[in-house]
């Protein structure tokens, strides 16, 4: 009987495992990962790749290595950290290294379980939402990188079926039935500071009292 408890109580495990959704992570040449063309939000040693794609081979001439990490969640701008990856293997640059992450539930990051969807499903307001990030690898999160003012970036939010398969993983490009993944550069950038911003309010402020003195 105990027997029979435990086998039914491994197969109720797999069957609640195997339910759970599977991507693959990557990006495709529409969608490279690129540092910003605006020099004032890039570091002085990587100046001479302002608007190059970046995050391959070796770190960046500034000694920085770049994560890329999938976030998602059951709806839009309520995403989560599921995985995460470095971007310094030999692929050509701009590329994500493709990496496997399976949609468990994370209680220290709030992210919650999302199940597999039949492939083909049609796209709709369940569906789940996930975005690509980038960030300095030398923080834990992209928020974390975000808030240090360190290199940061993120393409924009899509909606995806997750393979309900064990073995298969569906990916997050190119775009078709199963996901809206649309190209676009992910740009890699610093923050700015919030007393860059400040001035940049004073100064169009000023701009304005300016033009209505005239």
């Amino acid at each position: 009987m105990k027997k029979t408890l435990l086998t039914l109580g491994f197969v109720a495990l797999s069957v609640a495992a195997f339910a759970q959704g599977r991507v693959n992570v990557l990006n495709d040449a529409g969608s490279p990962v690129q540092l910003t063309s605006n020099t004032s939000l890039v570091l002085s040693g990587d100046l001479s790749l302002a608007g190059v794609s970046v995050g391959n081979s070796t770190p960046l001439p500034s000694g920085i290595v770049l994560a890329a990490g999938l976030y998602g969640g059951t709806s839009a701008g309520s995403l989560f950290l599921y995985s995460a990856t470095t971007m310094n293997t030999a692929i050509p640059a701009g590329s994500i290294p493709a990496f496997h992450v399976v949609l468990n539930a994370n209680a220290a990051t709030g992210a919650p379980a999302i199940p597999g969807i039949a492939s083909g499903t049609a796209i709709g307001a369940n569906t789940p939402w996930f975005q690509v990030r980038i960030w300095d690898n030398a923080y834990a999160n992209y928020d974390l990188a975000r808030a240090a003012g360190a290199y940061t970036g993120f393409g924009a939010e899509f909606q995806l079926n997750p393979s309900p398969s064990a073995i298969a993983y569906t990916g997050t490009t190119p775009p078709g039935a199963n996901s809206t993944w649309q190209d676009a550069p992910i740009v890699v950038a610093l923050v700015p500071e919030p007393s860059t911003f400040a001035l940049a309010g004073l100064g169009a402020a000023a701009m304005l009292i300016f033009r209505r003195r005239k």
